[in-house]
């Protein structure tokens, strides 16, 4: 091969910018991670902040690659946010017209709370219109989104990438435990703990679980919620729920990094009781410590869960949607709690361990260096 036919066949350098309001969750740091490593040949870095006037001083960077749209123009005051989507959009338009990549990372196809229902509707109808590229996390994901959204071209799916590096794992379960004065696993009678972690909001369905768990005959069983309860009526609603069952333990503030290894070290399963997912990176968080999940079988929990291997579904009735209040969602999680008393929690520990372990940031990278490459050959002014 002559030296320009070896010039011609190296890759570009592509400039390529990610970004997320998100400061608490580190999917987009690890996704950056991973594609800084060679033979790559990406530049990327992360930023927090996107607006027309962003747009137009970044306007000759390569790849713009938009993650969780909502949260630059979800604001108290509507005409604040009706500003900022104004400005995002604007945006977005410009770098189309300059003839940015666009790429869109789906975590979820509505806001969780319906803040600001509209806006978020016409600004997720405009962006899959002008992305040259969609992500997607899973199957299921992809095809709500060709039925609900009409968007089916340009549609890539490529896994979550997993936790298992980016928090500390270094306490025994048996150290674990004692932080959190939980007994210890030769205690008699023996304690199953079951653990809902992550941020309280209302379309969790933890109430419906603090139903559930109440129905359980099972003395020695221990429920833990530990999260940042982020609507103060909602916290109080749940406290009021728990306060009279002993088994209960509410830790309804920030959990601290170095504190989830606590938490997961010491519960027997995660239970995620959502009430809608399109992206559950909590699940993804439970497999990277070896946690199996109860949840329903809705959504990406399908494929998560797989066939029993690492959890236990629970059942959904129609549709893609729970309400907590639901008397027959109360004993569809009930039986769920039950069940996992008689598995091979072992077995599925060990499972969960293999597959985030196959979820490498390394391996997840290269797809969307793939996906960057070729829409960036086929975006137009």
């Amino acid at each position: 091969m002559s030296p320009r036919a070896a010039a011609d066949a190296v890759p570009p350098e592509l400039e390529v910018v990610l970004v997320s309001r998100v400061k608490r969750n580190p999917y987009v740091d690890l996704l950056c991670g991973g594609l800084a490593q060679p033979p790559l040949r990406l530049r990327p870095r992360v930023v927090d902040a996107f607006s027309l006037g962003w747009m137009w001083r970044h306007r000759h960077i390569d790849v713009l690659h938009l993650h969780w749209l909502e949260l630059f123009f979800l604001y108290p005051e509507l005409w604040r946010s009706l500003k900022r989507w104004l400005s995002v959009m604007l945006g977005l338009v410009l770098a189309r017209l300059w003839g940015v990549c666009l790429v869109y990372t789906v975590h979820n196809l509505e806001q969780h709370e319906g803040r600001r229902r509209h806006l978020v509707r016409w600004g997720t109808w405009l962006l899959l219109r002008l992305c040259h590229g969609v992500h997607v996390h899973d199957v299921g994901a992809a095809e709500q989104l060709a039925r609900d959204w009409g968007r089916t071209s340009g549609v890539h799916i490529i896994p979550h990438g997993n936790y298992v590096d980016a928090y500390p794992n270094v306490v025994s379960r048996g150290e674990a435990r004692r932080a959190l004065d939980l007994p210890e696993d030769g205690a008699s009678p023996r304690s199953l703990v079951y653990l809902s972690l992550g941020r309280v909001r209302p379309y969790k369905g933890l109430e419906g679980l603090i139903h559930a768990f109440r129905a359980l005959e099972d003395p020695a069983a221990i429920l833990l919620i530990a999260g940042e309860a982020q609507q103060p009526e909602y916290r109080r609603e749940l406290l009021a729920l728990a306060q009279d069952d002993p088994r209960m333990r509410l830790h309804l503030a920030f959990v601290a990094d170095d504190d989830l290894q606590r938490y997961f070290g010491a519960c027997d399963v995660c239970v995620l009781p959502y009430e809608h997912v399109t992206t559950s990176g909590a699940a993804i968080l439970a497999f990277s410590f070896g946690t199996p999940i109860i949840a329903p079988a809705i959504g990406c929990f399908r494929e998560l869960v797989g066939a029993t291997e690492r959890g236990i579904l629970y059942g959904a009735g129609s549709g893609e949607r729970l309400m907590a209040s639901d008397a027959s969602v109360y004993q569809n999680l009930g039986a769920a709690l039950e069940r996992v008393r008689d598995a091979d929690l072992e077995a599925m520990r060990r499972a969960c361990r293999r597959y985030a372990a196959d979820l490498d940031w390394r391996r997840v990278a290269e797809q969307h260096a793939a996906v960057y490459r070729q829409c960036v050959g086929i975006r137009k002014p």
